[in-house]
Parts: structure tokens; sequence; C-alpha cells
């Protein structure tokens, strides 16, 4: 369990604790839009599989725990309006380990689904976990973001990760 805990931990501080989005309003871009929320890792349930081959030990504060390259995180997390803390949806997000083999020179691919309450946004990207702060591609969405495009760069915080949504028009 407290491997779990810190393995989430680890991830949501190196990707911003998740990706996410929001339906709050942000700073207007010309013809898109900017949409800024918190993902509440603290308050997510994670799951680590540990491929072959397996880490020597399973405490990931050992120094002789291992990743490897398959090794997945995956992450399911309360999304928040940044301004008033209402939750406002749930991010879905699974993390695959393609390189590196320790959370400071690890490389993963990343994958979210944010379900939110008018409609749903997809986001990918490869990035280093190490990174407090990271950009990755929103690939499109549904209902209020149908057709979405653009970056989502999310940062490490107190909280959790902040996440911002640049949607181009």
């Amino acid at each position: 369990m407290k491997r779990r805990s810190l393995l989430a931990t680890a991830v949501a501080a190196a990707i911003g604790a998740s990706i996410l989005v929001a339906a709050t309003g942000g700073a207007e871009t010309p013809g898109g839009r900017t949409l800024t929320v918190l993902d509440d890792t603290n308050h997510g349930t994670q799951a680590f599989v540990d491929s072959a081959p397996k880490s020597p030990v399973r405490n990931p504060r050992s120094g002789r725990f291992r990743l490897s390259p398959g090794d997945t995180i995956s992450v399911r997390s309360p999304i928040l309006d940044g301004e008033s803390g209402k939750r406002i949806g749930t991010a879905y997000s699974q993390f695959t380990v393609v390189n590196g083999n320790s959370f400071a020179n690890a490389v993963v691919r990343g994958h979210g689904a944010f379900l939110l309450h008018d409609g749903q946004i997809v986001a990918d990207g490869v990035f280093r976990l190490a990174n407090a702060s990271n950009t990755v591609a929103v690939l499109g969405g549904t209902g209020a973001y149908e057709g979405a495009r653009g970056a989502l760069t999310f940062t490490e915080v107190k909280r959790g990760s902040q996440d911002t949504f640049n949607l181009l028009p």
C-alpha cells in the first residue's frame, strides 16, 4: 500500500500529478481558450505494475528499487476548479516507463482522459518523470471540447498538479 502511494506521489509530482482539464474559465487566447485546473492527486487512487525484469526490492524509497521499460502506473484523481476548489471532474491517466531505471532518469509515455461535467479531453505525450513541469499534446475531446487540440502543461504544486490546457481555435 505504501509502495503504491509513494509511486503515485513520485509520478504525480513528476508529471504534475497527472494530466488534467477543466471547465473553468481562464485567460482567453485569440480564437482559442485556456483552461486551468487542479488535479488533486493527493486524494486519488493509483496502481503500479512491476513488469519483468522486476525490481529487486518492493520499497520505492530503497536505493536498490528499479523501474524498467513496461512498468505502468495508473492513476484516477479528482479534478478541482482551481479557484473555488469545487470538484468538476475526474482524471484517468496511465504512465508507461519507456526508458530509464529510476524516478530520477525515467522517461514515460503518459495518456490521460479527463472526464468533466460538460465533456472530456484526451492528452498524450512522452516526458521525463523528474521534471517539475511537462507539456504534452491535446489530441481531442467530446461535448464542449469536441475537436479540441493544443497543449497541456502540468506543473507540480503542493496539492497535486496545476494543469493548464491551451486549446487552439
